[in-house]
C-alpha cells in the first residue's frame, strides 16, 4: 500500500513513505479484517434472511441457523477488532509525528510545543499539521543553509 501524492514536495513524500513503512503491518492487518468481516456479516445476514422466510426443513434450519449466526458473530468480532486496529494506527501515526517533531534541530522549542498542542487537540487534522511542520522545518533548513554561505 504505497500512497503517492503528486503535488507535495519530495521532503514531505519521504516522511510520508517513512510513516507508511512504520504503519504497513497494521494497515495490512486492518484491511484484511475489514474485508473479511464485511464478507462474513453479509453472508450471514443474507443466509439468515432466506432461512427465516423459507422454513421448509426445521432440523436443517436449526443447524444452519446456528452456523450462520456463528459466522455473523465472528464477522462482528473481526469488525470490532478492526475498529481497535484503526485506533491503534491513529495512535502510532500521531506518536511518529510527535517523535519526528521532537527530533527536529531547525524548529524552535516554542514552535514545536505549538505543533504538539495542535496535533493532540485536533487529531483529525494531525497530518495537515505535520505537513505544516515539515514545510516550516524545510524553510528553516534552507535559511540556515543560505546563511552559511
Amino acid at each position: 500500500m504505497n500512497i503517492k501524492l503528486t503535488n507535495i514536495p519530495s521532503f514531505m513524500q519521504a516522511e510520508l513513505d517513512q510513516l507508511q513503512e512504520n504503519l504497513s503491518p497494521m494497515l495490512k492487518k486492518s484491511m484484511k479484517y475489514g474485508l473479511l468481516s464485511t464478507a462474513m456479516i453479509g453472508f450471514s445476514v443474507i443466509n439468515l434472511f432466506f432461512l427465516f422466510f423459507n422454513n421448509e426443513s426445521l432440523s436443517i434450519s436449526n443447524i444452519a441457523l446456528g452456523i450462520y449466526a456463528l459466522i455473523g458473530a465472528i464477522g462482528f468480532a473481526l469488525l470490532k477488532e478492526n475498529k481497535h486496529n484503526q485506533k491503534e494506527i491513529a495512535k502510532m501515526s500521531r506518536t511518529y509525528m510527535l517523535d519526528r517533531m521532537k527530533k527536529s534541530r531547525y524548529v524552535t522549542e516554542a514552535r514545536k510545543s505549538n505543533y504538539y498542542k495542535k496535533v493532540n487537540e485536533q487529531p483529525l487534522y494531525a497530518m495537515n499539521v505535520f505537513f505544516e511542520f515539515l514545510a516550516e522545518e524545510q524553510q528553516r533548513k534552507d535559511q540556515s543553509f543560505h546563511n552559511e554561505f
